[in-house]
């Protein structure tokens, strides 16, 4: 158990076994710590001189021959404050770089016109670069989302659609004629607008469109969402759109 816990605080197996060991016979020389700690003799100066770095261990000589002890276990956090520190520093320095970053990625999108994103993680990242790109009063247009996966993803989209409403956009949303338990709940979310396709008319996959970009979602065993940037598509599916909208009823019969 006690393994565990330094590794996840920043040891290394040989580490966290080597200052225990430590810890339980006392000061001592290499030999009898590798047996004890069940560690190589050839990897026992490496692990050694690591926890003497990380103010774990030191030593003394005796007669020409060192002898190692284990510092009090106090100072495990000591060495939790230097690496928060270390932590501190490159998050400050990470602020610096990322608007290099984000330029660097801007160019790459605009290389870049597909993007296909994998998982429900996946997925997820999707919608939430839909709500981050999308402006106050904009409109999401979202065509043929069908029964299994207004259920599979239901709380997710209750909470996202809550947020897009909360930024103040717009969305209108045509839902396969299977999934009207699940609409209801998004009609009373605001700035919402809902209707069914036909019955004789089910869709494996749905379509969503927004100001920059059209992604089509396959919600299979593992998700599949094929995100194009481009304003030529995207005027091109917002006709497509509004046909079936105008095809579609406000609700079913």
């Amino acid at each position: 158990m006690y393994e565990d816990i330094l590794e996840k605080v920043g040891l290394t197996k040989g580490e966290s076994r080597t200052y225990l060991s430590l810890l339980n016979i006392g000061e001592n020389t290499v030999s009898p710590i590798a047996k004890k700690a069940d560690v190589s003799l050839s990897k026992i100066y490496e692990i050694l001189e690591g926890l003497i770095k990380k103010g774990l261990v030191s030593y003394i000589i005796k007669n020409n021959t060192k002898y190692f002890l284990a510092t009090p276990p106090e100072r495990i956090l000591d060495f939790l404050e230097s690496k928060k520190n270390e932590i501190i520093d490159y998050e400050s320095k990470i602020k610096e770089i990322i608007p290099n970053l984000k330029n660097q990625k801007e160019k790459s999108d605009d290389r870049n016109i597909a993007t296909l994103y994998e998982g429900l993680n996946g997925i997820k990242t999707f919608y939430e670069l839909v709500l981050k790109e999308s402006k106050e009063k904009s409109e999401i247009l979202v065509l043929g989302i069908p029964k299994y996966s207004a259920e599979r993803y239901e709380g997710y989209f209750l909470d996202w659609n809550k947020r897009r409403a909360e930024k103040k956009v717009k969305i209108k949303i045509i839902f396969d004629n299977e999934a009207k338990e699940f609409a209801k709940k998004r009609e009373k979310i605001k700035l919402t607008e809902i209707k069914y396709l036909p019955k004789d008319i089910t869709t494996p996959a749905w379509i969503l469109i927004y100001e920059n970009g059209v992604a089509t979602i396959h919600a299979t065993k593992n998700p599949i969402c094929v995100l194009i940037k481009d304003k030529d598509v995207v005027e091109s599916y917002t006709r497509f759109f509004d046909i079936f909208w105008n095809l579609s009823k406000p609700n079913t019969i």
